[in-house]
């Protein structure tokens, strides 16, 4: 009689191996899901730094704010030639991952404004940020630490 030696994984083991690749992968996938929020935190910090820039910008050649920053031709546009609209610093305002970046400005003159975002997680970010404490009506700026965070920068 012969004897043959078959090797390989019993249906036992690799159901285990199966098992535990399984709940490896939902260990990370949680820790993960922290990350990405983190990542639209910074990317919402980020593009308020960048139309933060291009408001700068654009009151150092105007010496007003424009009227609105979610279309970047349309508001004041300079006396300058050729005429300055908020499009000549910055050519699209960034989109935010989730919600809508709020700019809030003073009517006449317009010579204070302040930006906002809302933030999912607590971020160091929200110390350096301005409160205008109700200044502007409905913006929101407190550097709380509890939900909801808002991130505000004002005039640099």
């Amino acid at each position: 009689m012969k004897k043959t030696n078959i090797l390989g994984f019993t249906l036992i083991e690799l159901l285990i191996v199966v098992a535990i690749i399984g709940i490896l992968t939902a260990i990370v996938a949680t820790n993960m899901a922290g990350a990405r929020s983190k990542a639209r935190d910074s990317k919402r910090v980020s593009d308020i730094g960048q139309i933060q820039l291009a408001l700068e910008l654009f009151y150092d050649r105007c010496k007003t704010y424009p009227s609105a920053i979610t279309n970047p031709t349309s508001g004041i546009a300079c006396s300058a030639n050729p005429a300055i609209t908020l499009d000549s610093y910055i050519s699209q305002i960034p989109t935010p991952p989730t919600g809508t970046y709020g700019y809030f400005k003073d009517t006449i003159p317009a010579t204070d404004y302040v930006l906002s975002a809302q933030l999912e997680n607590y971020n160091e970010a929200l110390k350096d940020g301005v409160q205008y404490n109700n200044r502007f009506g409905t913006a929101v700026c407190t550097d709380a630490t509890t939900a909801p965070f808002y991130y505000c920068v004002g005039p640099r």
